[in-house]
């Protein structure tokens, strides 16, 4: 398990960006509860963390594409026009198990 942060770099309902043995890490605070997912959207690259997160949803800033940071789902794809013009969809991120001790949030990785 390696260290990400401590539970209070990430506020309740939001998300935050790490890089972790040189892999871009989004950790999202929901309720109280901690979620690691990868932080770069499978179909272009938008990084996560600079886009919005509503009801457990991390919202990718460049085509919208949706995710459940719980489990790293894709919820909503984005729209058929980008998908016609960039020649491929999004796909569920990669999961890293969470574990907090002491104030700190860790992930294996």
């Amino acid at each position: 398990m390696e260290k990400v942060c401590k539970t209070t770099d990430v506020a309740k309902a939001a998300m935050k960006g790490f890089i972790v043995k040189e892999k871009q890490i989004l950790v999202a605070n929901i309720d109280g509860q901690f979620f690691a997912v990868e932080a770069l959207c499978p179909h272009m690259n938008g990084y996560l963390p600079s886009g919005k997160i509503e009801n457990g949803e991390a919202i990718c800033p460049v085509h919208r594409a949706r995710y459940d940071v719980k489990t790293g789902k894709l919820v909503k794809n984005v729209d058929m026009l980008v998908k016609m013009a960039t020649g491929h969809s999004a796909k569920d991120l990669k999961v890293y198990t969470v574990k907090v001790e002491g104030g700190d949030v860790f992930i294996d990785i």
